[in-house]
């Protein structure tokens, strides 16, 4: 049983996954499925796509975990590992994210919504949640009705996955107590 299907019994949800697709390349045998699931937490919707490769091109396509919210917001978030640009900027511009803790600020680059930032930024569960992970977090274009996080190495278990459902459910938080309602 793959994790999807373990979260999907667990929180009594839906799976699917298409039938296994191939196709011959000039390198070999390219296998595709995809895996969903569609869960509710805490009375928000749920869905974790994974779109499973094999054969030639050993790569898989990351989980993407994505907490749809109940109505469209007028926000943006961007989360992501920090790069060595974004080292660089940090360097020279450093008043710009300085309300950011330092442990966070040295692993993430964030971008988006200034008042969101900050409210986060002094959330403890969130920021503990996020260390030492290499996730990728994004709400889309503004105006936007989901939050999309991506783990970079995939979900170990059920325990790191509803440690990454925690960290949604924060940020859904603070964009429902913002009142940026469209």
């Amino acid at each position: 049983m793959n994790i999807i299907q373990e979260l999907t019994e667990k929180y009594s949800g839906k799976y699917s996954e298409d039938l296994t697709k191939s196709v011959n390349s000039p390198i070999g045998k390219y296998i595709y499925q995809p895996k969903n699931g569609i869960i509710e937490v805490d009375g928000t919707k749920i869905s974790i796509n994974l779109n499973e490769v094999s054969g030639a091109m050993p790569v898989t396509e990351p989980f993407r975990i994505t907490l749809h919210l109940d109505k469209t917001h007028e926000t943006e978030l961007t989360v992501f590992p920090k790069d060595l640009w974004n080292t660089f900027l940090d360097i020279i511009l450093p008043k710009r994210r300085a309300f950011i803790p330092k442990p966070i600020l040295k692993q993430f680059w964030f971008g988006g919504n200034i008042d969101l930032l900050k409210q986060l930024a002094s959330d403890k569960i969130f920021t503990e949640n996020i260390i030492n992970e290499r996730i990728y977090i994004k709400t889309g274009n503004k105006p936007t009705n989901r939050i999309v996080l991506t783990p970079e190495f995939g979900i170990k278990d059920i325990n790191q996955f509803e440690k990454f459902v925690s960290v949604l459910k924060r940020i859904e938080n603070k964009i429902k107590t913002a009142h940026n309602n469209v």
